[in-house]
């Protein structure tokens, strides 16, 4: 398998290459573990044993989510005056870190979701990706574009980060969908707070302090673990949070629509708000197709963690 991707990264281009973030390669997806092999399973086994779920300590009064905004927005200047390049290698570093405590946040991951070992790995996977892929992607956005051709004319387009960013994520994907919203907030030079769902606020703390070690400010990136009417109504309603990514049920999502909506005289800017609130996923099943391998892709897609992801397919149709 490591032969077969050697040169997949520059064979595939799935991102540029850029100088001076991690090994100046394209990206390429991390390769799941191959429980076929008995050393492979063996190791896996060991690492989530061995595997503890952090203790964290949740924010429970309005007076301390009020601090915390106050120390994002006053972070924000300076993280979104520094250079991409060092906010994109934040992100390298940590991929990193992961890599080298895979299993054991595997580990984490099922303790808290009840993930089976290859949805697990998987998730861990995705959130490496997620670090490697944004991490490339990124500094482009920062570099000033020229807009036509016009004599005495200089026009340019770039990108400029938002401000303070409040990452709600779920549980269903408890690692790879919290590590994906808040790094794609932190490399584009907003402030984040990470507001993991309570099913799984240890593997969020374990990103974060990841992250934290890899070189994110703790001023620019804040764990906020706490009951959602606090925590979440203070990071849905106060004035200075710019951005909220937020994923998960059709109903909390319409709620923070609807409480974004409002703008107080002091609020400068109307919320971006990202919603994704699930799917109803389809499977083309074509003339051509292998049924007896349709018949296996289906039931893997609609049953696999019991149905549990966005992702799921829950329509096929056939030709």
């Amino acid at each position: 398998g490591i032969l077969r991707i050697k040169d997949a990264p520059e064979r595939h281009l799935l991102s540029p290459a850029v100088v001076g973030v991690g090994d100046e390669r394209p990206f390429f997806t991390e390769p799941y573990r191959d429980f076929s092999e008995s050393e492979a399973r063996s190791n896996f086994a060991s690492a989530i044993a061995a595997s503890v779920v952090p203790s964290v300590d949740p924010v429970t009064t309005v007076e301390a989510m009020t601090a915390i905004v106050d120390r994002a927005a006053q972070a924000f200047s300076n993280w979104r005056d520094t250079d991409p390049i060092v906010r994109s290698q934040v992100l390298v570093n940590a991929a990193a870190f992961m890599r080298t405590r895979r299993d054991d946040l595997c580990g984490v991951v099922m303790r808290e979701a009840g993930k089976t070992w290859r949805e697990a790995d998987g998730d861990v996977c995705e959130s490496i990706d997620f670090c490697e892929y944004y991490a490339r992607m990124a500094p482009e956005l920062f570099e000033r574009e020229r807009l036509g051709s016009f004599i005495g004319e200089d026009d340019q387009q770039f990108y400029q980060p938002r401000g303070v960013t409040a990452v709600i994520s779920p549980w269903n994907f408890p690692m790879a969908i919290c590590c994906g919203m808040t790094v794609a907030a932190l490399v584009t030079g907003n402030t984040v707070l990470v507001k993991p769902a309570g099913q799984t606020v240890g593997i969020g703390r374990l990103i974060c302090e990841m992250l934290w070690e890899a070189g994110a400010p703790k001023d620019v990136l804040q764990f906020v673990a706490g009951p959602g009417s606090i925590v979440g109504s203070a990071l849905v309603r106060d004035p200075r949070v710019a951005i909220i990514a937020f994923t998960g049920s059709k109903a909390v999502g319409l709620n923070i629509l609807e409480a974004a909506g409002n703008i107080p005289e002091e609020q400068p800017f109307v919320k971006k708000i990202v919603c994704e609130m699930g799917g109803k996923n389809a499977i083309i099943v074509d003339a051509s197709a292998d049924l007896d391998e349709a018949v296996l892709g289906v039931r893997q897609s609609a049953f696999g963690y019991q149905g549990q992801k966005c992702s799921a397919c829950s329509r096929v149709i056939v030709v």
